[in-house]
């Protein structure tokens, strides 16, 4: 009988090793694709008297993906950059991130304006950085 329970916890400790690696390796597979999507694109707003000069490099899912803005005003001081991709077509693409510049003219006051953005529809995390000219 003592030989069997032996064997048994031996059984218990290999099996929780054993899970507890797998949990560690499945666990940090998950963490570092989610840290990579959390990254914050960073925006430049160039503040001049009455406008917003915003630039920066949004990364698309592939070679050949072109990148256009539009913004919108949401509210009195809130403003949406709405980023659309496509790709061109014909062409062999690569699917790799790419990094695309793009520039946007905001007519509006210096302060009190917040900015939030969109990528083909999906929420996209940006950080402005405002710089007076």
């Amino acid at each position: 009988m003592s030989d069997m329970a032996k064997r048994l916890v031996w059984f218990f400790v290999a099996s929780s090793a054993v899970a507890y690696m797998v949990f560690f390796i499945i666990g940090s597979y998950i963490y570092a694709g989610a840290a990579d999507s959390n990254v914050a694109t960073l925006v430049r707003d160039e503040l001049t008297p009455g406008a917003h000069h915003l630039s920066g490099m949004v990364m698309v899912p592939s070679t050949c993906a072109e990148l256009i803005v539009h913004t919108e005003q949401v509210s009195e001081e809130l403003y949406r950059l709405r980023f659309k991709t496509w790709e061109t077509p014909g062409v062999e693409c690569v699917r790799e991130e790419t990094p695309r510049a793009f520039r946007t003219l905001i007519s509006a006051p210096a302060l009190g304006l917040r900015f939030v953005a969109t990528l083909d529809d999906i929420p996209y995390s940006i950080v402005v950085l405002p710089v007076i000219r």
